[in-house]
């Protein structure tokens, strides 16, 4: 479990920090998310990636984010080199006020030695 919430750690510093291509390559190619109303986005590469996280950095700083906390978090094994990691976002606001919170869940997959989101899911509230 350590080395999933080690991952995350990771990924949310370089959300937090901006850091678009670093946090871009925390992501196979491709990479797919599905969204709470049930739809389906696909990431065909980092460089688009790195296009979407910055716009969604920048709706959610209008709406006040100033970094986010996780917790709760539950890891599954899917044999040697995939993990379904759940756990729960926590938005903040520069002074630590709670914006929004949701679930999510994500599977990674070892590829050439290093952990990769290959999809990640929205809970419905």
């Amino acid at each position: 479990m350590q080395e999933m919430i080690d991952f995350f750690n990771r990924y949310q510093f370089e959300f937090d920090q901006q850091n678009w291509v670093s946090f871009a390559a925390l992501f196979h190619q491709p990479a797919m998310s599905v969204r709470a109303d049930g739809s389906v986005m696909v990431i065909p590469s980092h460089a688009e990636g790195e296009h979407l996280y910055q716009s969604v950095s920048k709706a959610w700083r209008a709406e006040g984010y100033a970094r986010f906390e996780m917790k709760d978090f539950e890891v599954l094994a899917l044999g040697q080199d995939s993990r379904l990691v759940s756990f729960d976002w926590v938005m903040l606001s520069e002074h630590g006020a709670l914006i929004r919170q949701w679930r999510q869940s994500y599977q990674l997959i070892r590829t050439q030695n290093a952990w990769r989101v290959f999809t990640s899911t929205f809970h419905k509230a």
